[in-house]
């Protein structure tokens, strides 16, 4: 049942959806290939026509002694038209077609990356979006003759040979139309296995799907920088090696049956052929000695045959590459076509983004796919207009959960959140971002200037009066003004030098300034800050604490934090365990309630100097 399901699917668009789909994407982007592919067909077939007449024109001027500036006329003329014909054939082809194919699946590449950013959260980051995602990258990243994109070149391929065939097929008849007869038989068991075969390699792709996902994720730990001094320190290198000899192994094993596969369809293919080949050339020997056939006729069916033959084989292998072609197709679509399951258009209006904003939970739950256990349980919690919450627990306890279900990247399994009474679901999903400024603890550093990585990609930010006293203003508040006026460009400064000339690179500690203000600078109602001192020293930890009733100034603010000590700053705490509230309070009354906020907070005091910041219960 599962594998006529797996069936199903990879033919859910079908090859003339597919057809429509590549023929409209390569219009839409570049109109000339188009032509120019009619232009290669047309001469493709005037060189084979011209392989099989220009000898029969050879034989025959010798055989009737015509004279010799009439045999040079004969040869130069078919001579000139070949050249002409051949040079057109390999010009469109390497110049135009193969050049103009590549561009457009870097167009395919760009769009499958902007889908993947683009799409929601949570579906990207499910088991069947992880997958679509695995399936549209691999059906692109390859060479142009064998990816999704060669349904261009095997397209033009299979109408050629289709065109091909329908003129050696033409000139067979004048010989005997049996013949074709046996021909076509004997090519159609042998398109028939082929098809049978390519069908059983798509049913395998789930697999291999799957365990190059698998080597992927240990070979790009191998290439990533960062996980260099684990790998080293932690002598990761004897596990790496171990895993990827293993996934190697799974993947070479897959391999050996998929070709295992094709070998006996090629032993079929060797003898269809003998027998087709053989037949037909025995046919026309006999016509030679039983009729008046000339030498050069002899040549000409002799040559219409093999070219039939080759046609038909064409046809065969361009079916076979344009199925394969047409189920990566199929791949790419799947994820293109993907819908979001929030809502993309229309939309309840949005507030004022100027006033600071209500946020609440009414009995919310969540649990990630495939999981067993509920990450949130049942939370109802109000986060008033103007409030600084502090968010704490132990990892797994669900903060990171809370915040992205906050930021509408996440629906809640059950329950709904309102933002200033109105459930987030109502809101256009893009358009509530915009009510929302998150520091997360993953650093997202762009190649471009300081200004525009705190300005989100805004041109010429970096030199516009008008939002230079906001920029200024972040980079005050975040602790980076020191940093930024040590730099001789300032905030023109360029970021990430591996990809910038002449740009720099940040320190922890100043790449987690440079997160808080983008943060600070969008000015939304809703302010969220996952760990923005992780990364921070003491002193800069402690002058970011001063700071921040005027980081959080006219905003509704979440604080997450696993350091206890950073959150006594706050309005409110609250403590998640296991998925519930387990207890909410200001510091001093939950240090009053003697539960597992003391606990924990007493815990972590030991590695604290007391007269550090205050830490003294």
């Amino acid at each position: 049942m599962k594998g006529k399901q797996t069936e199903k699917e990879y033919t859910t668009h079908g090859i003339l959806s597919n057809l429509g789909f590549m023929f409209k994407e390569q219009w839409t982007f570049e109109k000339r290939p188009v032509f120019v592919w009619l232009f290669r067909i047309l001469s493709d077939l005037v060189v084979s026509l011209l392989g099989i007449y220009f000898p029969k024109v050879v034989l025959d001027s010798i055989g009737k002694s015509i004279s010799s500036s009439e045999f040079l006329f004969r040869i130069a003329g078919l001579s000139v038209v070949l050249m002409i014909s051949q040079y057109i054939s390999f010009f469109s082809e390497q110049s135009v077609i193969i050049g103009a194919i590549r561009i457009l699946n870097m167009r395919f590449y760009i769009g499958k990356d902007w889908k993947t950013l683009d799409m929601d959260y949570g579906i990207a980051m499910s088991k069947e979006g992880k997958m679509k995602i695995e399936k549209a990258h691999s059906s692109i990243n390859r060479n142009v003759y064998v990816n999704m994109a060669s349904y261009y070149i095997n397209l033009v391929e299979f109408l050629k040979s289709i065109l091909g065939l329908i003129l050696f097929s033409t000139v067979i008849v004048l010989l005997n139309p049996i013949v074709i007869l046996v021909l076509l038989v004997t090519y159609l068991i042998d398109g028939i296995v082929s098809i049978r075969t390519q069908k059983w390699e798509i049913r395998a792709k789930e697999e291999r799907a799957v365990v190059n996902r698998r080597l992927g994720y240990v070979l790009d730990d191998i290439s990533n920088s960062l996980m260099a001094k684990d790998i080293k320190i932690y002598k990761m290198k004897n596990w790496i090696n171990a895993n990827t000899s293993k996934y190697i192994n799974e993947s070479r094993q897959l391999e050996q049956r998929v070709q295992r596969k094709f070998t006996s369809r090629k032993l079929m293919e060797v003898v269809l052929i003998f027998a087709r080949n053989g037949g037909a050339y025995l046919y026309l020997i006999w016509k030679m000695f039983h009729s008046d056939m000339t030498i050069g006729d002899f040549t000409l069916y002799f040559g219409a045959i093999t070219g039939f033959g080759q046609w038909l084989s064409q046809i065969v292998d361009r079916i076979r590459s344009l199925s394969n072609a047409n189920y990566r197709v199929d791949d790419y679509r799947y994820l293109a076509e993907m819908k979001d399951h929030m809502r993309r258009e229309g939309g309840a209006a949005i507030p004022n983004v100027k006033a600071p904003c209500e946020l609440r939970f009414e009995d919310v739950s969540f649990q990630y796919e495939g999981s067993e256990h509920v990450t949130l349980n049942h939370i109802n919690l109000t986060i008033h207009k103007g409030e600084k919450l502090a968010v704490v627990g132990n990892n797994g306890a669900g903060k990171t959960t809370l915040i992205k279900l906050a930021c509408g990247l996440l629906e809640p399994t059950s329950g709904r959140i309102l933002f200033n009474g109105i459930d987030i679901r109502e809101f256009n999903r893009d358009d509530y971002y915009e009510l929302i400024s998150v520091s997360f603890q993953n650093v997202c550093l762009l190649p471009m200037s300081i200004a525009m990585n705190i300005g989100c990609g805004k041109s010429g930010i970096d030199n516009e009066a008008s939002h230079y006293e906001k920029i200024n203003n972040a980079i005050t508040l975040s602790g980076l003004k020191e940093k930024i006026v040590s730099l001789p460009n300032g905030v023109a400064t360029e970021l990430v030098p591996s990809v910038v000339e002449g740009g720099i690179n940040l320190s922890g500690g100043e790449a987690q300034k440079l997160m808080l203000a983008r943060a600070i600078y969008k000015e939304a109602p809703l302010i969220i800050l996952d760990e923005p001192t992780a990364a921070l020293d003491p002193i800069a930890e402690q002058e970011m604490y001063l700071k921040y009733n005027d980081l959080t100034t006219d905003r509704t603010a979440i604080y997450i934090s696993h350091r206890l000590s950073s959150t006594r700053f706050c309005d409110r705490i609250i403590l998640l365990d296991h998925g519930t509230i387990a207890e909410t309070g200001s510091h001093e009354e939950l240090m009053k309630l003697s539960g597992k906020y003391k606990k924990l907070f007493e815990t972590q005091s030991q590695y604290y100097i007391n007269d550090i910041g205050g830490l003294e219960a």
